[in-house]
């Protein structure tokens, strides 16, 4: 009887919350309902981490996980939809639109340069396509049916019709003709080309490249780069063997890719696999390997190292870049030990986490987030507003300015800290808030009972729920 009388005040209750003071006050009924306001910030969670709603005054966020959440940030001009992430997602940013739901629909739409605006969209509603490029030309299909393309997967345009029955590609004063892909096809323009697939093929851009074939994958050949001064060679004789040449260097594979040999000339270098991927030596300018798969493998070079023992037991990287030195210590892939640090100020950036067990990240302005049983060993925005919620058993986080958050279960156990004060709640039977020196707060079963300090003295108040 009396969870059905609170099931029906639950949304009165909420009301209530909104309508709190602004910038102070909290309550709640752990898990049910939860609410704070302290230091320009306002937020309420209904069901532990089901719904949730944010405001700060950059914006506000409000959602019901997993199903979807809603962020705005006017002084970003930011507006964004997720919904069943990763699934669905809407999101505005000024003048650019992106919209996708895997594996229905696809829509975006940027300016790629704003003076004079060009404007760039594409959208798809599963094999319906259509778009515009940045210089205003349309175009759209249904694919496998018929349709064209422009600018899309690397080519200036592509047309097809009962697609792979034929097809015409444009691209770099090239056109190429194609029937029955991969059987047949034909290329003018700026290069000559006739491909009967898999018998015999050829296709020449003078002074550009040559490349063809008989009987593929048997013989193959192509020499590329021919208008660089490092024209490159390459012949394949499948399965035997295999060349490349150019004047900087040249490789040789013998039973493809099982034995390997390269040897550069500028800079000198030279580089064994006998056989791939198990064996590998590498000697050269700055430069020096060893590697027993899956053993070991210790890779040198002026400014890098890469080391693993039992892979993928343990793994090493080192960077050493412009201002930064980074090291990343890998323990079965996923688990990962990462520090970054200035060599300039100092400052570290440190990335720590053991899956399944806990996640910690401490950035460049001291910022912290520590997680205990993180669902997923990935770092992701639209994951940490969603879905990871759901799986926080305990988490922490403290802003570059100081201020700190601990919580237990969705709220059975929080505390907030700053330089102003702290508060401290215990689900609904007991909540601690000081600010500053002069102000103390002590509440009891959700404001049933609430004492209050100031400067002025004390007060006992009952059924204080503010």
């Amino acid at each position: 009887m009396q969870s059905k009388v609170f099931v029906r005040l639950l949304p009165f209750l909420i009301v209530s919350l909104l309508c709190c003071p602004a910038w102070g006050g909290s309550w709640g009924i752990w898990p049910l309902v939860s609410y704070q306001a302290a230091d320009g910030q306002r937020e309420l969670e209904v069901l532990g981490p089901i719904f949730t709603w944010k405001q700060t005054r950059e914006g506000e966020q409000w959602g019901v996980r997993p199903f979807f959440y809603y962020t705005h940030y006017p002084s970003q001009e930011l507006w964004r939809w997720e919904f069943l992430y990763p699934l669905g997602k809407y999101q505005r940013r000024g003048a650019d639109r992106k919209f996708y739901l895997v594996p229905f629909s696809l829509f975006r739409d940027e300016v790629t340069h704003p003076f004079p605006e060009g404007r760039e969209r594409a959208a798809s509603v599963l094999t319906a396509f259509w778009g515009q490029t940045d210089k205003g030309e349309r175009y759209g299909g249904l694919f496998p049916l018929a349709g064209r393309l422009k600018e899309r997967f690397s080519r200036d345009e592509i047309e097809f019709y009962l697609w792979p029955l034929y097809s015409r590609i444009k691209d770099e004063g090239e056109i190429t003709w194609r029937i029955f892909w991969p059987f047949f096809s034909l290329t003018r323009g700026e290069a000559k080309g006739l491909y009967l697939w898999p018998l015999w093929g050829q296709k020449v851009r003078p002074g550009v490249y040559s490349k063809g074939f008989y009987l593929w994958p048997l013989y193959v050949y192509m020499d590329e780069d021919l208008d660089t001064d490092n024209p490159v060679r390459k012949r394949y004789y499948l399965p035997l063997y295999a060349s490349i040449r150019s004047r900087r260097g040249k490789v040789d594979l013998f039973l493809p890719p099982f034995f390997f040999h390269q040897r550069g000339y500028v800079p000198t270098f030279e580089k064994w696999e006998v056989p791939w991927p198990i064996l590998t030596l590498v000697r050269g300018e700055g430069v020096r390997e060893w590697k027993v798969f899956p053993l070991f493998r210790l890779r040198k070079e002026q400014s890098r190292r890469r080391l693993f023992f039992l892979w993928p037991l343990y793994k090493y990287e080192l960077d050493l870049m412009e201002g930064e030195r980074e090291e990343v210590r890998r323990f079965f892939l996923i688990n990962k030990y990462r520090l970054v640090r200035r060599t300039d100020t100092g400052r570290e950036s440190v990335d720590v986490n053991l899956w399944p067990f806990f996640d910690y990240q401490k950035g460049f302005d001291g910022g912290v987030k520590f997680y205990v049983f993180p669902l997923l060993p990935l770092h992701d925005e639209g994951m940490e507003r969603n879905i990871y919620p759901l799986f926080w058993v305990y988490r922490y986080t403290r802003s570059p300015e100081g201020e700190t958050y601990y919580d237990l279960l969705w709220g059975l156990y929080r505390r907030r800290g700053s330089s102003r004060g702290w508060s401290l709640q215990l689900a609904f039977r007991l909540s601690l808030e000081k600010k500053g020196h002069e102000v103390f707060s002590l509440s009891l079963l959700a404001g049933l009972f609430r004492y209050r300090r100031t400067k002025e003295g004390g007060k006992w108040e009952f059924f204080s729920f503010r």
